[in-house]
Protein backbone atom coordinates (compact mmCIF):
# COMPACT_ATOMS: atom_id res chain seq x y z
CA UNK A 1 0.00 0.00 0.00
CA UNK A 2 2.72 2.75 0.64
CA UNK A 3 3.64 2.68 -2.60
CA UNK A 4 0.45 5.12 -3.38
CA UNK A 5 1.78 7.53 -0.97
CA UNK A 6 5.18 9.88 -1.51
CA UNK A 7 5.50 10.27 2.57
CA UNK A 8 4.90 8.03 5.65
CA UNK A 9 1.34 8.90 7.59
CA UNK A 10 1.88 10.66 10.75
CA UNK A 11 -0.35 8.30 12.48
CA UNK A 12 -3.34 5.76 12.29
CA UNK A 13 -6.56 5.75 12.68
CA UNK A 14 -6.96 2.51 13.42
CA UNK A 15 -6.07 1.02 9.19
CA UNK A 16 -6.77 4.05 7.66
CA UNK A 17 -3.32 6.38 7.49
CA UNK A 18 -3.41 9.82 8.86
CA UNK A 19 -1.11 13.02 6.79
CA UNK A 20 -3.08 15.99 8.71
CA UNK A 21 -3.22 16.99 12.03
CA UNK A 22 -6.74 17.72 13.20
CA UNK A 23 -7.34 21.40 13.79
CA UNK A 24 -10.26 24.13 13.73
CA UNK A 25 -10.81 23.52 9.92
CA UNK A 26 -11.24 19.79 10.44
CA UNK A 27 -13.30 19.80 13.33
CA UNK A 28 -15.46 22.16 11.39
CA UNK A 29 -16.46 19.39 8.73
CA UNK A 30 -16.17 16.29 11.68
CA UNK A 31 -19.09 17.84 13.22
CA UNK A 32 -20.74 18.30 9.76
CA UNK A 33 -20.37 15.02 9.01
CA UNK A 34 -21.98 13.96 12.65
CA UNK A 35 -24.70 16.12 11.63
CA UNK A 36 -25.50 14.71 8.36
CA UNK A 37 -24.96 10.84 9.47
CA UNK A 38 -26.91 11.06 12.12
CA UNK A 39 -29.47 11.92 10.52
CA UNK A 40 -28.91 9.85 7.77
CA UNK A 41 -29.01 6.38 10.07
CA UNK A 42 -32.20 7.52 11.21
CA UNK A 43 -34.49 8.16 8.38
CA UNK A 44 -31.71 7.85 5.06
CA UNK A 45 -31.79 11.22 4.48
CA UNK A 46 -29.19 14.12 3.90
CA UNK A 47 -30.37 17.14 5.81
CA UNK A 48 -28.37 19.74 3.93
CA UNK A 49 -29.50 18.33 0.35
CA UNK A 50 -32.90 17.08 -1.17
CA UNK A 51 -32.20 13.49 -1.95
CA UNK A 52 -33.28 13.71 -5.51
CA UNK A 53 -31.34 16.82 -6.21
CA UNK A 54 -28.66 15.20 -5.03
CA UNK A 55 -28.54 12.07 -6.99
CA UNK A 56 -29.45 14.27 -9.87
CA UNK A 57 -26.38 15.95 -9.65
CA UNK A 58 -24.20 12.61 -9.06
CA UNK A 59 -25.61 11.00 -11.94
CA UNK A 60 -24.16 13.79 -14.26
CA UNK A 61 -20.58 13.76 -12.59
CA UNK A 62 -20.84 9.33 -12.87
CA UNK A 63 -22.05 9.82 -16.67
CA UNK A 64 -18.93 11.66 -17.49
CA UNK A 65 -16.66 9.49 -15.67
CA UNK A 66 -18.42 6.48 -17.15
CA UNK A 67 -17.36 8.05 -20.88
CA UNK A 68 -13.78 8.59 -19.75
CA UNK A 69 -12.44 5.90 -17.58
CA UNK A 70 -11.16 2.25 -18.52
CA UNK A 71 -11.55 -0.54 -16.16
CA UNK A 72 -8.09 -1.40 -14.60
CA UNK A 73 -7.89 2.45 -14.02
CA UNK A 74 -6.19 4.28 -10.72
CA UNK A 75 -8.94 6.89 -9.72
CA UNK A 76 -9.03 9.25 -6.67
CA UNK A 77 -11.64 10.54 -5.25
CA UNK A 78 -10.58 13.76 -3.69
CA UNK A 79 -12.75 14.78 -0.69
CA UNK A 80 -14.43 11.06 -1.29
CA UNK A 81 -17.27 11.28 1.45
CA UNK A 82 -19.17 8.49 1.90
CA UNK A 83 -18.04 6.43 -1.36
CA UNK A 84 -21.34 7.08 -2.95
CA UNK A 85 -19.42 8.07 -6.25
CA UNK A 86 -16.82 5.35 -6.46
CA UNK A 87 -19.04 2.49 -5.18
CA UNK A 88 -20.65 3.02 -9.21
CA UNK A 89 -17.34 1.87 -10.10
CA UNK A 90 -15.92 -1.46 -8.78
CA UNK A 91 -13.94 -2.23 -12.17
CA UNK A 92 -11.70 0.72 -11.15
CA UNK A 93 -9.01 1.16 -8.54
CA UNK A 94 -10.08 3.37 -6.39
CA UNK A 95 -8.92 5.63 -3.58
CA UNK A 96 -10.42 8.18 -1.37
CA UNK A 97 -9.39 11.03 0.96
CA UNK A 98 -11.33 13.30 3.04
CA UNK A 99 -11.18 15.31 6.26
CA UNK A 100 -13.99 13.33 8.17
CA UNK A 101 -12.57 10.00 10.30
CA UNK A 102 -16.90 9.12 9.90
CA UNK A 103 -17.15 9.53 6.10
CA UNK A 104 -14.05 7.96 5.54
CA UNK A 105 -15.26 4.48 7.64
CA UNK A 106 -18.17 4.52 5.30
CA UNK A 107 -16.15 4.78 2.26
CA UNK A 108 -13.76 2.00 3.34
CA UNK A 109 -16.64 -0.07 4.26
CA UNK A 110 -17.93 0.40 0.13
CA UNK A 111 -13.95 -1.51 -1.03
CA UNK A 112 -12.21 2.48 -1.56
CA UNK A 113 -8.53 2.39 -0.34
CA UNK A 114 -8.38 5.43 1.52
CA UNK A 115 -6.36 8.02 4.03
CA UNK A 116 -7.10 11.04 6.27
CA UNK A 117 -5.87 14.31 4.70
CA UNK A 118 -6.43 17.55 3.63
CA UNK A 119 -6.06 18.82 -0.19
CA UNK A 120 -3.06 21.08 0.85
CA UNK A 121 -1.59 17.84 2.38
CA UNK A 122 -1.61 15.61 -0.36
CA UNK A 123 -0.10 12.53 0.35
CA UNK A 124 0.09 10.37 -3.24
CA UNK A 125 3.10 10.19 -5.45
CA UNK A 126 3.49 12.45 -8.50
CA UNK A 127 1.92 11.10 -11.75
CA UNK A 128 -0.06 8.44 -10.20
CA UNK A 129 -3.39 8.63 -10.80
CA UNK A 130 -5.44 8.29 -14.42
CA UNK A 131 -8.40 10.24 -13.17
CA UNK A 132 -9.42 12.35 -10.36
CA UNK A 133 -12.68 13.14 -9.00
CA UNK A 134 -13.83 16.05 -6.51
CA UNK A 135 -17.22 17.10 -6.28
CA UNK A 136 -18.86 19.75 -3.82
CA UNK A 137 -14.90 20.31 -2.15
CA UNK A 138 -13.87 22.66 -3.74
CA UNK A 139 -16.14 25.35 -3.12
CA UNK A 140 -14.56 24.51 0.69
CA UNK A 141 -10.91 24.85 0.58
CA UNK A 142 -8.99 27.52 2.21
CA UNK A 143 -6.20 27.66 -0.31
CA UNK A 144 -7.31 27.42 -3.83
CA UNK A 145 -4.58 27.29 -5.69
CA UNK A 146 -2.23 24.96 -3.55
CA UNK A 147 -5.85 22.35 -4.05
CA UNK A 148 -5.78 22.49 -7.51
CA UNK A 149 -1.73 22.11 -7.99
CA UNK A 150 -1.53 19.04 -5.60
CA UNK A 151 -4.91 17.23 -7.73
CA UNK A 152 -2.72 17.89 -11.01
CA UNK A 153 0.12 16.77 -9.55
CA UNK A 154 -1.08 13.47 -8.58
CA UNK A 155 -2.41 12.66 -12.39
CA UNK A 156 -0.39 10.93 -15.01
CA UNK A 157 0.51 13.52 -17.70
CA UNK A 158 -2.90 13.43 -20.06
CA UNK A 159 -4.75 12.46 -17.14
CA UNK A 160 -8.46 14.08 -16.38
CA UNK A 161 -9.87 15.59 -13.82
CA UNK A 162 -13.85 15.61 -13.35
CA UNK A 163 -15.13 18.00 -10.71
CA UNK A 164 -18.19 19.44 -9.45
CA UNK A 165 -19.01 22.93 -7.77
CA UNK A 166 -21.80 24.68 -7.09
CA UNK A 167 -22.75 26.98 -9.78
CA UNK A 168 -23.66 30.56 -9.23
CA UNK A 169 -24.38 30.18 -5.89
CA UNK A 170 -26.09 32.71 -3.05
CA UNK A 171 -23.19 32.47 -0.36
CA UNK A 172 -25.30 35.28 2.27
CA UNK A 173 -26.71 32.47 3.90
CA UNK A 174 -23.02 31.04 5.06
CA UNK A 175 -22.44 34.62 6.90
CA UNK A 176 -25.64 34.83 8.39
CA UNK A 177 -25.33 34.50 12.30
CA UNK A 178 -27.86 31.29 12.34
CA UNK A 179 -25.65 29.19 9.96
CA UNK A 180 -23.85 27.02 12.73
CA UNK A 181 -20.85 26.09 10.78
CA UNK A 182 -17.72 28.06 10.98
CA UNK A 183 -16.06 26.75 7.27
CA UNK A 184 -19.02 25.87 4.44
CA UNK A 185 -18.71 27.52 1.00
CA UNK A 186 -16.12 30.10 0.72
CA UNK A 187 -16.47 30.67 -3.10
CA UNK A 188 -18.37 30.53 -6.26
CA UNK A 189 -17.98 29.38 -9.70
CA UNK A 190 -19.48 29.37 -13.01
CA UNK A 191 -18.25 28.37 -16.34
CA UNK A 192 -16.22 31.35 -17.41
CA UNK A 193 -14.53 31.86 -14.03
CA UNK A 194 -13.67 27.97 -13.92
CA UNK A 195 -12.43 28.34 -17.56
CA UNK A 196 -10.32 31.47 -16.19
CA UNK A 197 -8.54 29.86 -13.51
CA UNK A 198 -8.07 26.16 -14.80
CA UNK A 199 -6.41 27.48 -18.27
CA UNK A 200 -5.15 30.63 -17.02
CA UNK A 201 -3.50 30.04 -13.99
CA UNK A 202 -2.87 26.70 -13.42
CA UNK A 203 -2.06 26.52 -17.09
CA UNK A 204 -4.02 22.95 -18.06
CA UNK A 205 -6.55 22.07 -21.10
CA UNK A 206 -10.77 22.38 -20.18
CA UNK A 207 -12.41 19.71 -22.55
CA UNK A 208 -16.29 20.62 -21.39
CA UNK A 209 -18.72 21.47 -19.07
CA UNK A 210 -21.91 20.59 -18.16
CA UNK A 211 -24.64 21.74 -15.86
CA UNK A 212 -26.73 20.00 -13.84
CA UNK A 213 -29.33 20.10 -10.78
CA UNK A 214 -32.07 22.14 -12.12
CA UNK A 215 -34.26 20.27 -9.71
CA UNK A 216 -34.32 22.96 -6.83
CA UNK A 217 -32.80 25.87 -8.88
CA UNK A 218 -35.08 28.94 -9.31
CA UNK A 219 -36.33 30.52 -12.70
CA UNK A 220 -33.57 31.98 -15.34
CA UNK A 221 -35.85 34.52 -15.55
CA UNK A 222 -39.09 37.01 -14.47
CA UNK A 223 -42.19 34.11 -13.92
CA UNK A 224 -44.08 33.73 -16.80
CA UNK A 225 -48.12 33.25 -17.06
CA UNK A 226 -47.68 33.55 -12.60
CA UNK A 227 -45.79 30.96 -12.56
CA UNK A 228 -43.21 30.56 -9.83
CA UNK A 229 -39.97 28.28 -9.44
CA UNK A 230 -42.10 26.04 -6.97
CA UNK A 231 -45.38 25.61 -9.14
CA UNK A 232 -42.79 24.76 -12.26
CA UNK A 233 -41.26 22.21 -9.81
CA UNK A 234 -44.50 20.93 -8.71
CA UNK A 235 -46.12 20.18 -12.28
CA UNK A 236 -41.99 18.53 -13.27
CA UNK A 237 -43.09 16.14 -10.33
CA UNK A 238 -46.21 15.58 -11.81
CA UNK A 239 -44.81 14.84 -15.06
CA UNK A 240 -42.23 12.31 -13.91
CA UNK A 241 -45.14 10.05 -12.67
CA UNK A 242 -46.56 9.36 -16.13
CA UNK A 243 -43.74 7.24 -17.22
CA UNK A 244 -40.46 7.84 -19.33
CA UNK A 245 -42.14 10.45 -21.82
CA UNK A 246 -42.94 12.20 -18.91
CA UNK A 247 -39.69 12.21 -17.09
CA UNK A 248 -38.27 13.83 -20.49
CA UNK A 249 -40.77 16.30 -20.86
CA UNK A 250 -40.21 17.31 -17.29
CA UNK A 251 -36.17 17.11 -17.57
CA UNK A 252 -36.91 19.72 -20.56
CA UNK A 253 -38.75 21.87 -19.11
CA UNK A 254 -36.77 22.12 -15.78
CA UNK A 255 -33.48 22.80 -18.08
CA UNK A 256 -35.49 25.40 -20.16
CA UNK A 257 -37.36 27.29 -17.19
CA UNK A 258 -34.67 26.62 -13.98
CA UNK A 259 -30.89 27.75 -13.48
CA UNK A 260 -28.70 24.75 -12.80
CA UNK A 261 -27.76 23.87 -9.24
CA UNK A 262 -24.12 22.39 -10.00
CA UNK A 263 -21.75 22.51 -12.83
CA UNK A 264 -18.94 20.01 -13.78
CA UNK A 265 -16.05 19.89 -15.81
CA UNK A 266 -13.43 18.07 -17.15
CA UNK A 267 -9.78 19.02 -17.32
CA UNK A 268 -7.04 17.40 -18.84
CA UNK A 269 -3.27 17.53 -17.19
CA UNK A 270 -0.60 18.91 -19.85
CA UNK A 271 2.63 17.45 -20.47
CA UNK A 272 5.88 18.90 -19.30
CA UNK A 273 6.07 20.72 -23.11
CA UNK A 274 2.50 21.83 -23.06
CA UNK A 275 1.12 18.94 -25.69
CA UNK A 276 -0.56 15.81 -25.45
CA UNK A 277 1.25 12.63 -24.82
CA UNK A 278 2.80 11.33 -28.63
CA UNK A 279 2.22 14.61 -29.90
CA UNK A 280 4.99 17.13 -31.56
CA UNK A 281 5.70 20.06 -29.64
CA UNK A 282 4.75 23.31 -31.53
Amino acid sequence: MMDVYSRAPISWLGDIPVFSEADRYTENYEAIARDHLREFEKTGRNPFLDERHWKECEDSTADLVRGLAKPGQRILDVGVGMGRLLARFPELCRYGMDITTQYLAHAQANGIEVCFARIEDMPYRRDFFDVVTCTDVLEHVLDLNASVANIMNVLRPGGLLVLRVPYREDLSAYLDPSCPYEFVHLRNFDEHSLRLFFERIAGQEVLTHTLAGYRNGPLRFAPAFGLGARVLRRLAAMLEGLGAAGAATARRLRERMLMPGEINLVVRKRTAAGTEPGSAAA
